[in-house]
């Protein structure tokens, strides 16, 4: 019996440890398209494959509904009718190995929209575990609306390869 409560005892103890160890991903911010202000709940950071060995890209994937690490290997393709349907707007920021934005699509329903300039980053942790900080866009006008977003995130690293692999 005393082993017994020992070994809670010593469960209790260790639980808060790995509760705290675990990171999660937080995000707060929106993004506003067309006029339309839509805030993103849910942020995913992956390192990608490149076709030279001694870089390394990313992919932050923000959204305003869950994404599924099956759906994340996918993604947007598995994702469209959701896009569409309006049921999930997402925004995806492409980071190269200095933590530069590269690009950014956002998806919308019946919509994709790229943004290659004025896209901007500020991270304060860039790490082969972590990528957080702020990423930010003022105001970009493509002639058919204004699109601006500024997202304050922290997301653990997950590898592309780990979402591919076959359970």
């Amino acid at each position: 019996m005393c082993r017994y409560r020992l070994l809670l005892l010593v469960v209790a103890l260790l639980l808060p440890i790995q509760l705290i160890a675990a990171e999660e991903a937080t995000v707060a911010g929106a993004m506003i398209v067309k006029g339309k202000t839509i805030k993103l709940t849910h942020v995913y950071a992956i390192a990608i494959r490149t076709d030279s060995p001694n870089e390394k890209a990313y992919r932050v994937i923000f959204s305003d509904a869950a994404i599924s690490d099956k759906d994340l290997a996918l993604f947007p393709d598995v994702l469209i009718k959701a896009i569409n349907d309006g049921t999930l707007h997402a925004m995806r920021a492409g980071l190269d190995d200095h933590g530069a934005v590269d690009s950014v699509e956002i998806y919308m329903p019946s919509e994709t929209t790229w943004i290659k300039e004025g896209n901007k980053t500020e991270l304060k942790t860039f790490n082969e575990k972590t990528i957080a900080g702020r990423v930010h866009l003022d105001k970009y006008n493509d002639g058919s609306g204004t699109y601006a977003y500024d997202l304050k995130f922290s997301a653990p690293i997950k590898q592309e390869a780990d979402l591919t692999a076959e359970p």
